[in-house]
């Protein structure tokens, strides 16, 4: 069985330590299954105001490894947001861009997110959201980092109906909340935890909006392939979850 993890993530995290991506072995194998391809944001970007750097060791940390697709993450909180999208989109395999409204500071409803959308959309390039990273009750004591509360992302839905982002970090509680809005959305699996997941968020979000997510390294990524891997759906939509639908909301 194969996967695209879309929420991969390289570097070093502050908390604890972590298994950075091995450069020697870019196809990762589980027991058989294999994670193809991934779309890797890096840590260093999550703490800084500035995402700039972390890209750019992103970028050339990826740069020979096909398997793996840089991810970057915008800060439209910082003045030069827009110099930084340039540089990124002129990498020529970056099909999308991440925000981190939670560890960064500002609203999804803020001007600047409505501006960054409009440039996303003449550079053809998708929007992941991230909602949380951690679940909050595990955080480091010192940090009081809330997610992103189901309230905004509504509200942004509605507000940016032409907006179909890629919405990471959601349990799946909040999904259930989330699918009566009127705004399009896709999600992953990184955070939906329930006895056959798939078919539980089935119930609340079509299968061609769920993409498979592993959040690796903080999270085991053999305990989501197994989300996708032992679900009861049938098997042509479980390999939509684990590659089908990424390939579709990328363009990959």
């Amino acid at each position: 069985m194969n996967f695209i993890d879309t929420n991969a993530w390289s570097g070093s995290w502050p908390f604890g330590p972590v298994s950075l991506i091995d450069a020697e072995a870019p196809r990762v194998s589980r027991v058989g299954y294999e994670i193809n391809e991934a779309l890797v944001s890096p840590f260093d970007a999550v703490f800084q105001l500035d995402p700039m750097p972390g890209n750019r060791a992103n970028f050339k940390a990826l740069a020979m490894l096909r398997s793996f697709r840089p991810l970057p993450i915008i800060n439209p909180a910082t003045p030069a947001w827009k110099d930084h999208l340039e540089e990124i989109s002129d990498h020529g395999r970056v099909v999308a861009v991440r925000l981190l409204p939670a560890y960064h500071g500002y609203s999804l409803r803020s001007a600047s997110v409505k501006k960054l959308i409009g440039e996303l959309a003449e550079k053809k390039l998708k929007l992941v959201i991230t909602a949380r990273l951690v679940d909050e009750r595990q955080e480091h004591p010192a940090l009081s980092i809330k997610p992103i509360c189901v309230a905004q992302i509504k509200s942004f839905l509605d507000k940016a109906p032409e907006v179909h982002p890629l919405i990471q970090g959601l349990g799946a509680h909040e999904l259930n909340e989330l699918s009566t809005t009127q705004g399009a959305f896709s999600t992953d699996t990184s955070f939906a935890e329930w006895e056959d997941t798939l078919r539980v968020l089935k119930k609340d979000i079509p299968v061609s909006r769920i993409l498979f997510g592993s959040l690796s390294p903080l999270q085991v990524a053999q305990a989501q392939i197994d989300k996708v891997r032992l679900s009861s759906l049938p098997k042509r939509q479980r390999d939509n979850v684990a590659i089908g639908n990424a390939q579709s909301f990328f363009d990959i």
